[in-house]
């Protein structure tokens, strides 16, 4: 019997041995590392971007390399998944700035796991002149335009353009500023987007833009224009000068009128919208290349803790409870609160000492608008106190780069009471050690105690069996009694979670739903006489029907995605989202008595959508 429990122990291990290597190997990360550029002149930076694939993508430590300075500016993050395996990859960017001439050699840049990089060479010369280029403490500060749609007079006549408002040109890298993309239409154009604005460089980073943008009208040269503009904020992440250009795809509608002519009863309003012939035209608007100029951080005064953050920020700190027993612990919430690149803003909390046990914080980001320009960031973490008496949570520092006043600001919260309470184990007083009399006056005491029990000499009755219980036959079938129980209860809880979870069954249900409130904003707005609401609701119906036959997303279905699957055989469905597109683009007025007749064809189409 224990030579068999022996070699199933062994077999055990064996195999925890086998699946740790299996799942380490599996993990294993992968590291790679790029300079945009082997060779630069003094006081430019070169961009090196260390990409980490698999694993747990921890975050590597670079290597110290004498007369380079590496400073974060940009972090992404994707994931892929295939076959149901999902895989996790981070890009880091890094500003390389040298403060001398030589050729200078980045070591292999390691992961925990093992992973590795190769080696890189960085060849740094003279500039042109033969001189150091000037320190970026010298260079004019920041030139600063209105980007207001005044200043866009040059575009005056033109049927449609695109433009990007930014408060200034000039750019630290690592800055984030707060923009806007405004696309303009002349008000007597009918186009539709086709996507959203792209920006064209790798040079900067745009955040988020959201896809229903906001519509105004402007005026300008005396030509009225629809405005769509989009809230964002962009960030430089390579230092140099470089051409900011967007590109937005749009679908411009040439409508060319049909119906007979003179006395013919086809002459009218209403046939000529069914009839008519459109011609769509793809076009992209370019914004412009306007340059712009990104300058690297200056190296001079560049605090330890320093990790990218780049902007304007306001620091706080908050602790409960603040009275409690030693080794209870302490929440610590510090806050970083104001405008700039908070995917840089990064603290570490409170260092670990003999009077507190920390441990790594949790952070996370509020937003303050719709760009991700401003807001606060709030790290979170547990401290637990280690001696009693009155204590204080030390002040936190936070250091980060001003563009306005182009200087390293270092901001500091207020240090916090703790009134901390002894608890067990831990004591405010010190005791002195016993003296040896007292320790063997003690244990006399205590080993000849006179209640302790003596040994037991007679032995008790005998059993003919050493089996255990365990394996007796009438053990064994009493369990499976409840294993049955449990099989039935899994099934019925299995069986109740497949119907609650039917796909085809919950989508059915969720698109006649949803084009069920659509066509009842479609009769609201058909009684408030409102023609843009109107064929805004019948086009989320159809684009709400079509999606479910098809299986996309609503937003998937256009103009251009019915026309291909339809083979150009549109009917009707290429006319109404036409129509919706000059209505609520361009303001044209529907009488009544059509909107109703367009509430009629549109629920025939759904109904006939609906049987097909």
């Amino acid at each position: 019997m224990k030579t068999r429990f022996n070699w199933m122990m062994k077999f055990a291990a064996i195999a925890l041995v086998i699946a740790a290597t299996t799942v380490l190997r599996a993990t294993a990360a992968q590291v790679t590392a790029t300079l945009d550029s082997a060779s630069i002149a003094l006081g430019d930076a070169a961009q090196l971007t260390v990409s980490i694939s698999g694993g747990d993508s921890t975050q590597p430590e670079l290597p110290a390399v004498s007369g380079l300075e590496f400073t974060p500016v940009g972090q992404s993050s994707s994931f892929e998944s295939v076959n149901g395996e999902v895989t996790s990859s981070v890009s880091l960017t890094y500003q390389v700035t040298p403060d001398r001439v030589g050729t200078f050699t980045i070591p292999s840049i390691r992961l925990p796991d093992g992973g590795s990089s190769q080696p890189l060479t960085l060849q740094v010369s003279q500039n042109a002149g033969g001189a150091a280029a000037t320190s970026s403490a010298n260079l004019p500060p920041p030139n600063v335009s209105s980007g207001t749609a005044d200043a866009t007079d040059d575009a005056s006549g033109q049927p449609a353009f695109l433009r990007v408002v930014m408060p200034k040109h000039q750019l630290y890298a690592g800055e984030l500023v707060p923009v806007q993309v405004k696309a303009y239409f002349s008000a007597d154009m009918s186009a539709s987007l086709d996507g959203l604005p792209v920006l064209n460089s790798d040079a900067f980073t745009l955040n988020k833009l959201d896809a229903k943008p906001e519509q105004t009208q402007e005026i300008i040269g005396g030509q009225p224009y629809n405005v769509l503009t989009w809230s964002s904020a962009l960030a430089a992440v390579k230092t140099g000068d470089y051409a900011l250009n967007l590109e937005l795809p749009v679908v411009e509608r040439v409508q060319q009128r049909g119906g007979g002519g003179g006395d013919s009863p086809f002459n009218d309003p209403f046939f000529n919208q069914f009839f008519s012939r459109t011609v769509d035209k793809p076009i992209t608007l370019h914004s412009g290349s306007e340059n712009v100029k990104v300058l690297p951080l200056p190296a001079a005064g560049r605090p330890a803790d320093f990790s990218g953050a780049v902007g304007r920020f306001e620091v706080s700190s908050e602790a409960a409870p603040t009275q409690l027993t030693a080794g209870d612990p302490i929440t610590l919430r510090l806050k970083v609160s104001g405008q700039g690149n908070f995917d840089r803003v990064y603290s570490s909390g409170l260092a670990a000492s003999a009077e507190w046990k920390t441990y790594p914080p949790s952070a996370q980001f509020t937003s303050a608008d719709n760009a991700g320009y401003g807001g606060s960031k709030t790290f979170e973490e547990a401290v637990v106190p280690l001696k009693a008496g009155q204590e204080k949570i030390p002040a936190i520092t936070f250091s980060y780069f001003d563009p306005d006043t182009r200087q390293y600001m270092t901001r500091a919260t207020t240090p916090i009471a703790i009134e901390v309470a002894p608890g067990s184990g831990v004591s405010s007083v010190a005791t002195s050690p016993a003296s040896p009399a007292t320790l063997r006056s003690s244990l006399s005491a205590n080993t000849f105690a006179s209640d302790l029990a003596p040994n037991k000499v007679e032995a008790g009755n005998f059993v003919s069996s050493l089996q255990p219980v365990l394996f007796a036959p009438w053990f064994v079938a009493a369990q499976g009694v409840p294993v049955m129980a449990l099989i039935a209860a899994l099934f019925i809880h299995r069986r109740r979670q497949q119907l609650a979870q039917d796909s085809e069954r919950i989508r059915n249900l969720a698109a006649q739903v949803a084009m069920r409130e659509q066509v009842e904003a479609m009769e609201q707005a058909l009684a408030a006489n409102c023609a843009p609401a109107f064929f805004t609701a019948a086009r989320q119906a159809m684009q709400t029907a079509l999606a479910h036959r098809w299986q996309l997303s609503a937003s998937q279905i256009t103009a251009a995605e019915i026309n291909q699957r339809l083979n150009g055989d549109t009917g009707e469905l290429r006319t109404l989202f036409a129509m919706a597109d000059d209505v609520v683009y361009s303001g044209q007025h529907v009488p009544p008595a059509e909107l109703q007749q367009w509430k009629d064809r549109v629920i025939h189409q759904l109904k006939q959508l609906e049987e097909t």
